[in-house]
């Protein structure tokens, strides 16, 4: 029976690999749309608990030079400041609960540091943050020692235990997961260090005298306000001064629905792809029994039985759909590489790469899903099979 349906697919090459190469395209295309719809809905939700920040607070000429995603993501990963009195101000307005200091040296690459391309260098306080003080409590379990440092997952140069920025020696303390946000491109330092990394460095004595001292100033105020009071407590900092004031809820809101736009599209594609490998599979193994009614009935008539009619019509299916479903799947994961090199790339939205369990439910999905339509496609064929006459089959001399 194997050597018959191996040789009845052979025969029919072009109609086989066009029902195979739909299911696999259908399953190719579902599979990198589900990994990266999870990887990117994990990645807001871990953005959401990793930030903690309800606001941020730059100095309103970071506006014009970023977006408010890699604002609220990194902070401002450019050279803008404030005075550091401000925090105070804003630690002052009713319904906030705590506010924390960031400062942003310049950005690095090859010439200065150990790094292979551009990355950015954040220096944070670790006396009163509760944002990434946590990260390096769970990375390396203590805080961060002054000449340590924290590294994005796409920072290159940084391989060995010690490095260089700006021509003085850290030590590489940990380097944190994909995000798929800017922060995979940056340095997380302790602040007063990359204070005074920055003080010496070439060309920016205009910036210290427009600005002050580095010593007093920070680049970015993150502030945590309390429950229902962020629009409240963002209208009052921004009569402080001359400040760009971002809300967490509401970048998230503008990525949560361009994120939707991007997947309803997608989605849009992959169903009609699905429907088309449904319409193909209906096709082609209704025209199994259909149009082989003389080749089934000269089977009949050689002594085969109905039982062995179907197992040949279904070993057909069974070896179309099971071919598709694993080159779909192999594809798929291909396919999702892909995109999820692109997105390491564009930083286009906070990713994290879903886990084993939710790659095994979308596979076994996936499985079932083509499974079940190949079922229902190949069960009406079986019947007509087994309503076939050998004699009247073989008169029609429509033998393929």
């Amino acid at each position: 029976m194997r050597k018959l349906i191996l040789h009845s697919l052979n025969k029919r090459r072009v109609q086989s690999l066009a029902t195979m190469l739909s299911v696999t395209v259908s399953v190719a295309v579902l599979l990198a749309l589900f990994l990266v719809y999870q990887g990117v809905t994990e990645g807001i939700a871990t953005s959401k608990q990793r930030l903690g920040a309800d606001i941020l607070v730059i100095p309103a000429q970071a506006e014009t030079m970023l977006t408010d995603t890699d604002l609220l993501f990194t902070g401002a990963p450019a050279v803008i400041y404030m005075t550091e009195d401000v925090a105070g101000q804003v630690a002052g307005i009713d319904g906030v609960v705590r506010v924390t200091p960031q400062f942003f040296g310049q950005t690095l690459n090859e010439s200065c540091c150990s790094s292979t391309g551009e990355v950015r260098l954040i220096g944070f306080d670790p006396e009163s943050d509760w944002l990434i003080q946590p990260w390096t409590d769970q990375l390396i379990g203590r805080k961060l020692a002054a000449d340590e440092i924290i590294i994005g997952s796409n920072v290159g140069g940084f391989e060995a235990a010690s490095a260089n920025i700006l021509g003085n020696p850290v030590q590489v303390a940990a380097r944190l997961d994909f995000t798929g946000t800017s922060m995979d491109q940056s340095i997380l330092m302790d602040m007063d260090t990359v204070r005074a990394f920055s003080k010496n460095i070439a060309g920016y004595d205009h910036f210290w005298a427009r600005y002050g001292e580095p010593e007093t100033l920070v680049s970015a105020l993150l502030v945590q306000v309390e429950e229902g009071r962020s629009a409240a407590v963002a209208y009052q900092i921004s009569r402080l001064g001359k400040f760009k004031v971002i809300e967490q809820s509401s970048v998230f809101k503008e990525i949560q629905g361009q994120m939707q736009v991007v997947f309803l599209i997608m989605l849009g594609c992959g169903i009609l792809l699905v429907l088309a490998s449904i319409f193909q599979l209906f096709g082609r193994f209704l025209s199994m029994a259909w149009d082989r009614k003389s080749e089934l009935g000269l089977y009949r008539a050689l002594g085969a039985r109905k039982q062995d009619l179907r197992r040949l019509i279904a070993g057909e299916a069974l070896l179309l759909t099971v071919g598709g479903i694993l080159l779909g799947l192999a594809a798929g994961g291909g396919l999702y590489r892909l995109v999820l090199n692109l997105l390491q790339t564009q930083s286009t939205f906070p990713f994290r790469a879903p886990g084993s369990p939710t790659l095994a439910a979308g596979v076994f999905g996936l499985v079932c899903l083509f499974s079940l339509i190949s079922f229902i496609a190949v069960s009406v064929p079986l019947g007509q099979v087994g309503r076939i006459d050998p004699s009247l089959a073989i008169q029609r001399g429509d033998i393929d």
